[in-house]
């Protein structure tokens, strides 16, 4: 089995990269999709109970009620602050693994180029005569 070139080496570790920084984006999105359910749960479930309590009832539940909302809508906000970082590290992590695609096809063109000057030499260096078309 050939030794793969450090080039290529260097792009699929640079994919591994960019596959690892998006599942990290998707958990984070999923986690604060989640968040934002929980959240709107709670706050249905608070106008619920509203209209449907008694009075004093109600007004002893409701700090409860306000503390879980006001919970749920941190934990939310956590969540969101910490996606925008990971938005930049997909980003980076794209723009790596193009330089490197970039570089990989700069080399594979130069190295097709060098090969083709060296078949054109060997060409030039034969004599004229050598090469003859077939007879018809």
């Amino acid at each position: 089995m050939p030794r793969p070139s450090p080039i290529e080496a260097l792009r699929l570790l640079r994919r591994i990269e960019l596959d690892a920084a998006r599942r990290s984006l998707g958990d984070a999105l999923a986690q604060e999709s989640q968040a934002a359910e929980a959240q709107q749960r709670a706050e249905a479930m608070r106008e619920s109970e509203r209209a449907g309590a008694a009075p004093e009832a109600f007004a002893a539940w409701l700090p409860t009620a306000q503390s879980r909302v006001a919970q749920l809508a941190a934990r939310r906000d956590a969540i969101a602050a910490g996606i925008l970082p990971l938005r930049d590290a997909v980003a980076a992590a794209s723009r790596a693994e193009s330089a490197v695609v970039e570089e990989a096809a700069r080399l594979r063109s130069q190295a097709r180029a060098e090969r083709l000057e060296r078949m054109q030499a060997r060409l030039d260096d034969l004599p004229r005569g050598a090469l003859r078309p077939p007879p018809a």
